[in-house]
């Protein structure tokens, strides 16, 4: 074979390797995407947690309640929010204190993802609240854009190992936007309450 025909041999072969080669012959490496996917906020529930109680550092227990609306309101589905929950009765002088205090306190907090929660776990005589004495609390202390609850005792446990351990009215515990026990009062002091949810809002 010449050399000049052995040139053209040459290029023949060549040809036919990078025809055969396709674009697989590249030099450039495609990386495999080993990333997470995209997921849309919201689109898996943050609470995965079994457990639940009333101390400290504690995953509060669900709870759903009708509010003076007539509609169910629970608490996990308000994930992500700064929360105080007010356990008040009806005969409590010092919850209609607090209760007076609930919309001016939405009102100042709520923009910032603050939810103020009554749970009126007793009427005046002591017994379950009603729908309608929800709905009269409600409407006495000018309480329209904060959930007012037809509670009951069921969520309380002294021992708080499956409740809430209220041992006084008011009483008043300070839930993060984690969904965890935060800070927690016996009594009314709004001086106080400010002060912790304030604290809260800014971290």
């Amino acid at each position: 074979m010449s050399y000049r025909n052995g040139n053209l041999f040459n290029l023949l072969l060549l040809s036919l390797m990078f025809v055969g080669c396709g674009s697989s012959c590249t030099t450039d490496k495609v990386e495999e995407d080993t990333s997470p996917p995209i997921t849309t906020p919201g689109e898996q529930d943050p609470i995965t947690w079994e457990d639940c109680g009333g101390n400290l550092g504690d995953h509060p227990c669900d709870f759903t309640f009708t509010d003076q609306e007539g509609n169910s309101w629970s608490l996990y589905e308000h994930y992500g929010k700064v929360i105080v929950l007010d356990f008040s009765t009806m005969w409590c002088g010092y919850c209609r204190v607090a209760a007076s205090e609930v919309q001016a306190m939405q009102d100042l907090y709520g923009p910032d993802g603050f939810i103020w929660v009554t749970l009126l776990v007793e009427d005046n005589a002591g017994g379950d609240v009603s729908l309608d004495e929800v709905q009269l609390w409600a409407n006495t202390y000018g309480i329209e854009t904060a959930p007012v609850l037809a509670a009951n005792r069921s969520i309380i446990d002294v021992s708080a190992e499956e409740g809430y351990p209220v041992t006084s009215w008011p009483m008043f515990i300070l839930i993060d936007e984690e969904m965890k026990i935060h800070w927690g009062l016996r009594g009314w002091s709004q001086e106080m309450l400010i002060e912790a949810i304030e604290g809260l809002l800014d971290e």
